[in-house]
């Protein structure tokens, strides 16, 4: 999490700003991500953040990851396999705040991270952005995915339900970040 130094008040500020990512199964030791425009250069922003585009404008996903240097608590030593990019489209207020889907989401991109190990930065480029959207992303250690439940034009690597009353979490274990979010400007 985003925290700039250790401290429930700081734990709980990092919470409230959105800089949060989590790990189901231990799979990385940590995730750094930052959105910048074309040249890497500025402060862009981090998880929770928000970025002022103009419409047509290229980005930049950072995202540094540490893998996991230790065994899990089911006694493994998970390997990352995959990183997915997630981008939603920001319309408004839903017309429905029960609904569980969001139309306009998606993996727009994924990486076949299998084989590295220790901390490496992926440079993703997004864009060019044409509306308000967000990024987030997603990674696991690839044991047991396919098409997602909305199929795989949407999702095309995402979790697989286990059958009821027989799932066993360390079959498949996820890493999960906050978004960052993309206002465009004309």
């Amino acid at each position: 999490m985003g925290v700039r130094k250790y401290g429930y008040l700081e734990v709980m500020e990092g919470l409230r700003a959105g800089r949060v990512w989590v790990d189901h199964g231990q799979l990385i030791d940590g995730i750094e991500v930052r959105l910048v425009g074309r040249s890497g250069g500025g402060s862009g922003a981090t998880l929770g953040g928000r970025v002022r585009a103009r419409r047509g404008q290229p980005l930049h996903l950072l995202v540094t990851i540490t893998t996991a240097s230790r065994p899990n608590y089911h006694g493994e030593l998970p390997k990352l396999a995959h990183v997915d990019v997630i981008k939603g489209v920001v319309r408004g207020p839903a017309a429905d705040r029960d609904s569980w889907r969001a139309p306009d989401t998606r993996v727009v991109r994924s990486f076949d991270v299998g084989g590295r190990t220790g901390t490496y930065t992926l440079r993703i480029p997004v864009g060019p952005v044409t509306e308000p959207c967000y990024l987030r992303l997603r990674g696991s250690d690839g044991r047991r995915h396919g098409p997602g439940l909305l199929g795989g034009d949407i999702d095309p690597h995402g979790p697989i339900a286990h059958t009821p009353g027989d799932g066993d979490p360390w079959l498949d274990i996820w890493f999960y970040t906050n978004p960052i979010f993309i206002d465009v400007e004309s």
